[in-house]
């Protein structure tokens, strides 16, 4: 028995769109799965820049700290090593040397509390 069934154009046109359907739907539900992990990898790829843009700023200031106590400790033995020598440069001067020590100095009141040395004849 050899029976033939033709299946009429509208019930195979609304077969074929029940799978267009089902295809669309997957593809979709792919997309949105794609999208979703996009977003997570871009999500904890903006963390890291962010966490590293933030060490870098600690780094930084504290090098600049580093810098400053560095500075200051250069600034005190450019001073520790120009006072021996200004000593000695004052002590060696001609006009230093003639110099004289006022034994008793007088002074006399200007203004208000302010003071000047009187010459003593």
């Amino acid at each position: 028995m050899n029976s033939v069934s033709f299946a009429s154009p509208a019930s195979t046109a609304a077969a074929r769109s029940g799978e267009n359907t089902r295809a669309l739907k997957r593809s979709f539900g792919w997309i949105l799965r794609a999208g979703l992990l996009l977003v997570v990898i871009l999500g904890f790829w903006y963390l890291m820049l962010l966490n590293s843009l933030a060490t870098r700023g600690f780094v930084l200031e504290e090098l600049k700290n580093d810098r400053q106590q560095i500075q200051k400790e250069l600034e005190k033995w450019d001073i520790a090593l120009t006072i021996p020598t200004s000593l000695y440069a004052l002590e060696s001067s001609e006009q230093v040397q003639e110099m004289t020590v006022v034994e008793d100095p007088v002074f006399v009141e200007v203004r208000d509390g302010k003071l000047a040395m009187a010459e003593s004849k």
